[in-house]
């Protein structure tokens, strides 16, 4: 990894003395020095870009925002680390400056060890990011070479090819018998526990242990459904699309989830919703996913808390996000949330998280994505991006 401090930053700011601050504590930097936004445009197209901005919001002509917008909108500096620097502490200032595309923020007047931690944490960042860009560029050449060299072989062994063929149907066959196999019988005790449960309902001792059997039967049913679905989708599903509105998905998903929500007094609503949205889906995979962060939410949040469900349109990339303010994930948490089986804590997911897992796995089929993060007050907020 490179010295962080051969990192070049450009500091953005139309006050003479918050610039000598930053010029001071960022000493070890190499610095670019823009007064204006229009001024920080012409510095981040011409010659080599920045390698992080620190850009303040309130300017006269041309605000933070906008430069930020049109930073983000020109190929040459669409992926620069971008800090805004704020005297503002509205919520809804802070969330304009993420939506706009900035990283971070910093609250004038600014504390020195926070601002150089922020700019080193945005420079690490940008730095493996970088790193995993041209890992992914070499594994890419790689297996172009690889494929090259699989398909002069394949000409000589369509034997060989037919028989990955009835391999491929018989684990298709086996992965359906599977689920059968697992469902047949869980639906019996599923039956049966709720027919015990009503007959029993006068023994209170009786009924305690029939819900323990049905909870018990519903968590490894949807223990094996989900997990039935990660294999498939692991195993090359093939998607069927239809144009959906997200504005009627979410409302739908809200209004599966709302018995679970009423009974810890939740609500459920909804906010800033794109209107006339289309997003073309497997819309049974995406109200999967969606109503299992929706019943994650209700599952983690506190008695009479407010859930909310937001969209916004980012260049063309519709996100769906969940925000609620319940627990927050642990560092721990966050770097493992998507490997099967590798929650394992029993902070956030008694399915060991494979309902997170799957989703990620439902977002990658669609070319879209799922992002997790802690707010700053408390609670997460998970994102579908598509």
């Amino acid at each position: 990894m490179e010295n962080l401090y051969d990192n070049t930053i450009l500091i953005v700011d139309d006050t003479p003395e918050n610039i000598d601050i930053l010029v001071e504590l960022l000493e070890d930097f190499d610095k670019q020095i823009a007064i204006n936004g229009e001024d920080a445009l012409e510095t981040a197209f011409e010659g080599e870009p920045p390698d992080l901005i620190l850009l303040d919001i309130m300017m006269p002509e041309m605000d933070g925002y906008e430069v930020c917008r049109r930073l983000r909108a020109n190929e040459k500096t669409k992926d620069i680390p971008i800090i805004f620097l704020t005297a503002k502490t509205q919520k809804d200032d802070i969330i304009k400056g993420f939506e706009v595309g900035g990283q971070d923020y910093l609250t004038k007047p600014f504390d020195a060890r926070e601002l150089m931690v922020r700019v080193k944490t945005q420079l690490e960042l940008k730095s493996q990011r970088e790193i995993l860009k041209n890992m992914n560029t070499l594994l890419e050449e790689k297996v172009q070479e690889r494929t090259a060299r699989l398909k002069e072989a394949y000409k000589n062994l369509e034997k060989a090819n037919q028989e990955l063929l009835s391999l491929d149907e018989a684990k298709n066959s086996f992965l359906t018998m599977i689920s059968h196999e697992i469902r047949t019988p869980l639906n019996g005790i599923i039956g049966a526990s709720y027919f015990l449960k009503s007959t029993l309902a006068e023994d209170k001792e009786l009924s305690e242990f029939v819900e323990m059997l049905q909870v018990s039967a519903d968590r490894l049913e949807h223990f094996s459904l989900t997990a039935l679905l990660i294999t498939q989708l692991q195993a090359g599903y093939k998607i069927t699309t239809e144009k959906v509105e997200p504005d009627k998905l979410v409302e739908e998903c809200i209004k599966e989830n709302q018995d679970k929500a009423k009974a810890k007094e939740i609500s459920v609503v909804k906010e800033k919703l794109v209107e006339n949205a289309v997003i073309e889906v497997e819309k049974p995979l995406i109200k999967r996913a969606l109503n299992s962060i929706i019943d994650n939410a209700i599952k983690y949040s506190n008695q009479k808390d407010t859930i909310t469900i937001k969209e916004w349109n980012d260049n063309g990339k519709l996100s769906i996000a969940c925000f609620d303010n319940g627990r927050s994930f642990t560092q721990e948490a966050l770097d493992r949330l998507f490997k099967p089986f590798g929650l394992g804590e029993q902070h956030y997911d008694n399915n060991v998280g494979l309902s997170l897992k799957a989703a990620k796995l439902i977002m990658d089929v669609h070319g879209g994505d799922i992002q997790i993060s802690n707010l700053k007050d408390g609670g997460a907020c998970v994102s579908l991006i598509f």
